[in-house]
């Protein structure tokens, strides 16, 4: 950075060099400690599809197999409600509004890693092992001893990240030309997310096209990142997974979540309120507006996080915007981040290592494509390294449930 960057006026006296000075301490400090935390947790696969089995999926453990049979998994799916205090509001394979693009005409895939007989990583309550059960909006939630960890883990690290934040944050508003696009306030939240995952054990496996990840020297240009949504702990995997310079599109509801929400905001990341048309049409101009400028977008296409792991029909809109940026879509599938995190946990309630799974698929193009082919060619790629048991129940079940 050169050092002919000049201050403001205002801020002529020393109280900003100390800050400067005790921030980049602290940001060296989270540098040190993620180093040294991730060493051999970080396992990635060539960029050839030619990707290992995960061998802790395939034990043999007859309490978590998944049934094949429609009737077990609709019981199954029936006793979430029971069993991870997070009810169901969406039928897989069901229109739940207009907006929604139809799936029932995908066809079934088959995954190169995962099979029917793999075993199922999801937990019951009374396999959490809860230390404290408590009811939150209506829904229960438990805290078990995984969950104490990562609390200790989450509360000893988060002050080094809102430290960095706030820092980073001040030399962006008072020198001129620093952090374009936020990128360096960006990574002071992947530092966290991967220092994070790696002090909990939980970080994930990467395969697939992997070269798409390491863009330095910007030769892939944007593109429209896309994942299933099954679990709030999806947001730190992704963080340990993009290493260029990406924006989410989120809700905005996520602003009041510490660290999160000033990270979002910070790194002016597109934040939609979905009651509003407003709201939509102006996260679909400013997303355009990044993806013309270089900066890729990540988002959801479901729209909201799946309440069973399983993956739902497609929100409208979300492709569009690669269409209208003329810009390729990326799939990236996200495996079991619904059982470490399910919806009844209040953090992690089981190691990750060995379940947590990112595959990230070959490029979409989207030139002369209507939304509909795009939408099902994004389907059939998430679902074909999925484990089946985030595949919607008629897929499972070869027919319509």
């Amino acid at each position: 950075m050169a050092l002919s960057r000049r201050f403001r006026q205002n801020n002529n006296n020393g109280g900003p060099i100390i800050m400067i000075s005790t921030g980049a301490i602290f940001s060296t400090l989270l540098v040190v400690i993620f180093a040294f935390a991730s060493n051999s947790n970080i396992m990635v696969a060539t960029a050839f599809h030619s990707t290992p089995r995960i061998s802790a999926c395939m034990r043999d453990n007859p309490k978590l197999q998944l049934r094949a049979s429609i009737q077990t998994s609709t019981e199954e799916s029936s006793s979430t409600k029971s069993t991870n205090g997070d009810p169901p509001s969406h039928q897989p394979g069901r229109k739940d509004d207009d907006d929604d693009i139809s799936a029932t005409t995908a066809k079934m895939p088959t995954s190169s890693t995962y099979s029917p007989s793999t075993p199922s990583h999801v937990l019951t309550i009374d396999e959490m092992n809860p230390l404290i059960k408590f009811d939150k909006n209506g829904k229960q939630k438990v805290l078990n001893a995984t969950g104490l960890l990562h609390l200790a883990v989450i509360i000893s690290t988060m002050p080094f990240w809102l430290f960095a934040m706030e820092t980073l944050q001040w030399l962006g508003t008072n020198v001129e030309d620093f952090d374009e696009n936020r990128a360096m306030f960006d990574y002071s939240g992947k530092i966290w997310c991967r220092t994070y995952l790696s002090l909990t054990d939980c970080y994930p496996e990467i395969a697939g096209d992997v070269s798409r990840l390491k863009d330095d020297d910007g030769t892939n240009g944007a593109c429209l990142f896309v994942a299933n949504h099954a679990s709030f702990l999806d947001i730190a995997v992704l963080c340990c997974v993009l290493d260029p310079v990406f924006k989410f599109i989120a809700k905005d509801s996520l602003k009041k979540f510490p660290g999160v929400g000033k990270q979002l905001v910070g790194g002016e990341h597109v934040l939609i309120d979905r009651t509003t048309k407003r709201s939509q049409l102006r996260t679909f101009k400013e997303a355009i507006t990044y993806l013309k400028n270089g900066v890729p977008i990540m988002a959801f296409p479901e729209g909201a996080r799946s309440p069973d792991g399983r993956l739902m029909p497609f929100k409208g809109g979300i492709f569009s915007m690669a269409v209208k940026a003329k810009v390729p879509i990326v799939p990236l599938s996200l495996a079991n981040t619904h059982a470490v995190m399910p919806g009844a946990g209040l953090v992690p309630v089981q190691n990750g290592k060995g379940k947590l799974r990112v595959f990230v698929h070959d490029a979409i193009s989207v030139e002369g494509k209507g939304e509909e082919e795009i939408a099902r060619e994004v389907r059939e790629a998430l679902l074909s390294e999925l484990p089946y048991d985030q595949h919607p129940l008629e897929e499972v079940g070869g027919e319509s449930a």
